[in-house]
């Protein structure tokens, strides 16, 4: 089961975070979970942030529906930027699904992207300890009064599309 947490002192994301920005922060436990402890972080990343929810997938299609109405990127317009790669060979300024690679390390990857009323960075980050973890975090920049709007208004669902995701992706065998 995920749980709200602090972001670990080693995540890169911290090297983005400033004290005005939205961060949260979930974890999930992989113990019993090699193939995830194992695997390409590119691998993992895709695997943690595929959404599998009915629920959520009918979210991102009406923000999606709402984003043109107001010059917003839409998911569509993003996973389109890039031409598909093999996710071994996926790198910063790539797609894995809609969300640009900024940083690719053994054990985190940075996502996400850049508009004009926020920045977002979205950090996949496993802790091989003992117990070992996967931190899913968020982190937004917002630019102006629409970006902090824009946020309140997804906050909700947001923080139930993360737990959930993380859940499944951690019952879910790997995908290929």
């Amino acid at each position: 089961m995920s749980a709200a947490v602090s972001l670990p002192l080693d995540s890169h994301l911290n090297a983005y975070h400033a004290s005005k920005d939205y961060m949260d922060v979930y974890s999930g436990d992989l113990t019993g979970r090699p193939d995830l402890i194992e695997c390409d972080m590119r691998v993992l990343a895709k695997h943690m942030t595929t959404i599998d929810m009915p629920w959520a997938q009918g979210l991102l299609k009406l923000r999606d529906r709402l984003a043109r109405t107001v010059n917003l990127k839409t998911t569509d317009d993003l996973a389109n930027e890039a031409p598909p790669k093999p996710l071994s060979e996926v790198g910063p300024g790539d797609r894995i699904a809609f969300f640009k690679v900024y940083e690719v390390r053994e054990n985190e990857i940075l996502l996400g992207e850049d508009d004009w009323h926020q920045d977002f960075r979205l950090s996949v980050f496993r802790q091989l300890t003992p117990e070992p973890k996967v931190f899913v975090s968020t982190c937004c920049k917002r630019h102006n009064f629409f970006g902090y709007a824009y946020l309140a208004a997804i906050l909700p669902a947001h923080k139930i599309l993360v737990k959930q995701s993380i859940d499944n992706a951690l019952k879910r065998p790997m995908m290929n």
